[in-house]
């Protein structure tokens, strides 16, 4: 959880990175389990093991702490994402679309806590502060799948007449849905999707990517078809 946060004060800033990982560790338990509003900063103290004193020298109030995780998460998301594009650059955009929600089922697995965090946020709008952060990292998602969408375009392995930013917020909300069910058992219950394993997983990215790459429409060949018979 190595970050460089430009949260918290200078004297936060100035120490070691295992000792900053310690109090976001300890602060990001807190805001999963309890939430904004219910979060206290003597469980904080008492699980990162230092003084009050010292917590409130790093961090002024308990939303700046809040805002730290926030960006925390935001800088790992982005990390998430580089990684990704970088890994996934000789693939073809399907290819690259299935590899991206793999890689959003992995995140949640590896960090289930800060998901916690953000679907909670975006659910319940706790801290109308926090929501400036996740517009911040909607805004970095939209843009990172228009970019994919433009190289595809480019390589002419999608329709070159799509409308690039509203198909990027399209297929983006797409995906957050998936994954929210993924980690939400209410979501999609029944259907295999909630904490699935994967052979599941595998059937519902083929869904997904078969619904994105060829629509619902009937082709028309085959309306034609039909009138026929």
């Amino acid at each position: 959880m190595s970050t460089s946060p430009i949260t918290g004060t200078r004297l936060f800033r100035s120490l070691a990175p295992e000792k900053r990982d310690k109090v976001f560790r300890a602060a990001v338990r807190e805001f999963a389990s309890k939430g904004y509003r219910n979060a206290s900063m003597n469980s904080v103290v008492k699980v990162a093991r230092i003084s009050k004193g010292s917590l409130f020298q790093y961090f002024r109030t308990k939303r700046d702490l809040f805002d730290g995780v926030v960006e925390m998460a935001v800088i790992e998301v982005k990390n998430y994402l580089k990684q990704v594009r970088e890994d996934t650059n000789n693939m073809s955009f399907f290819d690259r679309l299935s590899r991206l929600i793999r890689a959003g089922f992995e995140f949640i697995d590896n960090h289930p806590l800060l998901a916690r965090i953000y679907f909670h946020l975006i659910q319940s709008g706790e801290t109308p502060f926090g929501v400036e952060r996740m517009l911040q990292l909607h805004k970095l998602s939209d843009e990172f799948m228009a970019d994919l969408i433009r190289d595809a375009i480019g390589r002419g392995e999608i329709r070159s007449d799509l409308d690039v930013e509203r198909v990027a917020f399209l297929v983006n909300s797409l995906m957050e849905t998936l994954l929210r069910a993924y980690y939400t058992e209410f979501m999609a219950s029944g259907l295999g999707l909630y904490r699935g394993d994967g052979a599941e997983l595998d059937r519902w990215i083929e869904t997904f990517l078969e619904l994105v790459s060829r629509g619902m429409e009937v082709p028309r060949d085959a309306e034609k078809f039909r009138a026929c018979t």
